[in-house]
Order: structure tokens, then sequence, then C-alpha cells
């Protein structure tokens, strides 16, 4: 489901709130790394867009850290998971992912680039739970 205007500006503007207001629970230290290129710049990107939301868990964002958020987006794949990002998607129970995590300065490369560290983080979690 494609965000409206009036709602893509809301969610932008209460995502910029939450960015002023929010204390980094997770230092960035805290947040695994890759000698991967794109995941670092994905990694980047993330802290400096997404982390916010995704970080805490604000407006019911997926933390991917917690693995049991993540397995069933994980199973949609990856155009899913890109084109809920760039376009916003209000989910079934009205969680809402702005378009382009309310920054719409990003490109949509930038964007994939910031999935596609959430989905080494979460994936690293998910794993590291499966092997304790």
């Amino acid at each position: 489901m494609k965000l409206s205007a009036n709602k893509s500006k809301f969610a932008a503007a209460l995502v910029l709130i939450v960015q002023l207001l929010a204390q980094s629970v997770y230092a960035d230290g805290q947040y695994i790394t890759s000698k991967d290129l794109k995941i670092s710049q994905g990694r980047e990107i993330w802290l400096n867009n997404c982390e916010s939301c995704h970080g805490y868990g604000i407006a019911d964002a997926p933390v991917p850290m917690y693995p049991d958020e993540w397995e069933f987006r994980l199973a949609k794949g990856k155009r899913v998971l890109y084109e809920h990002a760039i376009n916003g998607y209000i989910g079934p129970d009205y969680s809402m992912m702005p378009a382009r995590g309310g920054n719409e300065k990003l490109n949509d490369d930038e964007v994939m680039l910031a999935v596609d560290y959430m989905i080494y983080l979460a994936g690293f979690y998910i794993n590291k739970q499966v092997k304790q």
C-alpha cells in the first residue's frame, strides 16, 4: 500500500522529530560491521537515517536485532523490502514505514543499501540465535 502525500509528510515529520529526540541505545560501535563495501555504505546510511526508528522499535519499526521481528519479513524477499522502504508502507496492524524513511533526499540506491544492511544485521542475529 503506497502512502498518500499527506501521510508521507506526516511520517517524515514524525521521523525527524524522533531523530532529534532519540538517544542511542546502541552506540555506533555496537552495530556489527562488514568488510563488504556495500554493506558498510548501507550501515552508514542506516545509522544516519533509519536507526532512530529501527534501533528502538519506534512506530512499530522492526528492530533487526530481534529475530522474531525479521524472519517473516526476510521470507518476503528483498524486492518487497526495497519496495516498502522506497515507497512507504502501512502494515495490516497499521504500523507505518514512511517512504525513504522520511528522508526524500535519499535515492533508491541509498535506500536499498540501508535495507541490505538491515538484512545483514537481522541475519546476524537470526544466525546467532540459532547457534546458541
